[in-house]
């Protein structure tokens, strides 16, 4: 199956020699440096090279993350990366103490990303953080790394203060070893816990462990689809203490296991299990997706929106203050945080009625909710989603916390507070990452006067070589120097709005910017019509309500936080005397249109077209 194998990519660690030129006292080879460095294998170009083609042929490019030891201290090793990287992309942990300008003119850098780690027992942090930005702007890094080792806790807050003043983030590792006959992490005080957790690393959204993780006896494809290399060649399902040999590197008859086997690791330190364990998380595989498909007779359905459509206003804080916006004025509730854990238990139970769903989040500006970017990570991983976002948020964090397919953006620009080339370079950067972003633009008055301009910016800047962004117009509601909006646009703004609204070559984009623009049929009265609202739409509030639809006056269906939480069974009479929504969902009502209206990304692995018979 395309999408259990794409989840499986074949991955390494390779511990490439046990050399370094630091002497950290919290390093796992401190004190072992001498005994170690006797199973160091220095091979020729080609002889280092061979078992890797033999990896290629058998199981396609692999990822190899290289660490040690130093690795830039190998001997020929910008000659050893520039030859894995037509094959295999690769990782290198380094403490960057090696000047790297040489490396990153030769290699290629969309197959290469370097990950430091400041240690700042041994580093010049001005050499350091030189040759860190030459990496950020070589665009092969994005991030430093720092180890909670216990003395140097104190010094988080310092360091990440030097790093953001550099434009640069810094993640925390958690410490596994002993100091002053103390184990760690399972040592660290409540008030290390607290100065340590905002700033952990994470895999696929899973921070790494400030309690160590029991995974003994859990299946594992660890040996599979990932190994560990060591230094000599010998080959270890994992890094863990208790992991198994599997083979030699260099043999020709190498090859992984043909299964996943229990873990015989009481730990899992470096938070492998995030990709590796199989019941910590759902089996993709054919079987396991058509019985999850089997158990949801009337989701999707067989017309559109086929799948369940959520509107989560999240929050309505925001750190713009636009002129033009309603929320922050008259929205001044605080509501309590919820943890990602139960979140997780929520959006897994809506998964297990009603299968995968689009979950739209606005507010407010989304990004700015605490652990923001672990909830879209942990969402995406069973439903699709959408971010309405003014962009404000660092996208090299996003990118690293939040994998590409399946998340989307609805990036809303604001002339109050960004310049629109800033904004709209953003919007193709992150397009080009695989994360699709449109345009929207509040036809708020005093900014009509450049609406024209800043569509035409949104035109030239071409996505993969195609076509424009996106750019969805959306009339303001509301009142500007005693008049009421939309209905007090004039002639001359309509005229405007609709020349703008229907200039582009994209046909769906126009049928959406004439929709949001035509008001007279928006007001006509839909009232008593049978509406899937509440069926296969639903509005989440701040505080966990949860409503029919939009309108205020809609009803509500409950709280998302009710263990018994259901949406309607069936479509039900609308009550709203004048609905103001412009893609209804009213039973016979230009169903053959919805298909524009509600289009959803296509989730990776539960897609509509493969695993449900729409026909």
């Amino acid at each position: 199956m395309d999408e259990l194998n794409a989840e499986l990519k074949t991955s390494f660690s390779w511990d490439i020699h046990y050399a370094c030129n630091y002497r950290c006292p919290y390093c796992w080879f401190d004190g072992r440096w001498h005994e170690l460095s006797k199973q160091n294998r220095y091979l020729t170009l080609n002889e280092a090279l061979k078992p890797w083609k033999a990896i290629y042929e058998k199981y396609g490019s692999a990822h190899i993350e290289l660490i040690g030891g130093e690795p830039f201290i190998y001997p020929h090793f910008i000659e050893l990366i520039k030859e894995l990287s037509q094959m295999h992309t690769i990782g290198i942990s380094t403490n960057l103490s090696v000047d790297v300008e040489d490396f990153i003119k030769q290699v290629d850098t969309s197959k290469v990303k370097v990950t430091p780690t400041l240690h700042p027992l041994f580093a010049d942090f001005d050499k350091f953080s030189r040759r860190l930005l030459f990496l950020r702007d070589s665009g092969i890094n994005s991030h430093i790394f720092y180890l909670a080792y216990p003395p140097q806790i104190r010094l988080i807050k310092y360091y990440l203060d030097k790093f953001s003043n550099l434009n640069m983030s810094m993640e925390v590792l958690t410490f596994w070893g002993e100091y002053n006959a103390k184990n760690y992490p399972q040592s660290y005080s409540q008030e290390e816990k607290k100065l340590i957790e905002p700033y952990l690393s994470n895999k696929e959204g899973e921070k790494f462990q400030l309690e160590p993780k029991q995974v003994k006896g859990n299946l594992c494809r660890a040996g599979q689809a990932y190994a560990n290399i060591k230094a000599d060649g010998s080959v270890f399902r994992c890094g863990g203490n208790e992991a198994e040999p599997i083979g030699n590197f260099f043999n020709s008859d190498f090859k992984f296991l043909d299964r996943p086997s229990p873990c015989k690791s009481e730990f899992c330190p470096c938070n492998e299990w995030v990709n590796l364990l199989i019941e910590e998380k759902t089996a993709l595989t054919e079987v396991s997706i058509r019985e999850t498909v089997e158990k949801l007779p009337r989701f999707p359905r067989k017309d559109p929106p086929y799948r369940v459509y959520w509107n989560w206003d999240i929050t309505y804080e925001c750190n713009y203050k636009c002129s033009y916006c309603i929320f922050w004025k008259e929205h001044k509730e605080r509501y309590p945080f919820r943890e990602i854990n139960e979140w997780k238990k929520i959006w897994d139970g809506i998964f297990e009625k009603y299968g995968c769903c689009h979950i739209r989040l606005s507010g407010g500006e989304p990004f700015i909710y605490p652990h923001f970017l672990e909830l879209i990570a942990m969402l995406s991983k069973k439903h699709t989603v959408d971010i309405t976002t003014n962009l404000s948020f660092d996208a090299d964090s996003f990118m690293k916390y939040v994998p590409s397919g399946g998340v989307t953006l609805s990036a809303s620009f604001h002339p109050e507070f960004i310049d629109i080339d800033k904004f709209l370079d953003k919007v193709v950067f992150l397009n080009e990452k695989g994360f699709p972003a449109s345009v929207s633009f509040v036809a708020y008055p005093p900014h009509l006067k450049d609406l024209e301009k800043y569509k035409s910016a949104a035109g030239k800047r071409k996505i993969f070589n195609q076509t424009g962004i996106l750019f969805k117009v959306i009339p303001f509601i509301g009142k500007f120097e005693d008049k009421k909006y939309p209905e007090d646009y004039d002639a001359g703004q309509k005229r405007l709005l609709e020349e703008v609204a229907t200039n582009t070559e994209i046909e769906s984009q126009k049928e959406l910017n004439v929709q949001w623009l035509d008001q007279g049929e928006n007001e006509k009265s839909k009232q008593d019509k049978i509406c899937r609202m509440g069926q296969m739409y639903a509005k989440i509030l701040p505080n966990g309500d949860v409503t029919r639809c939009c309108h205020h006056e809609s009803g509500k269906l409950g709280s998302i936080f009710d263990k018994d939480f259901r949406l309607l069974d069936e479509p039900a009479p609308c009550k709203i005397q004048s609905c103001p929504c412009w893609k209804p969902m009213i039973v016979g009502y230009k169903e053959d249109k919805y298909h524009i209206f509600w289009e959803m990304p296509e989730h990776k692995v539960y897609k509509l077209k493969k695993n449900i018979n729409l026909e």
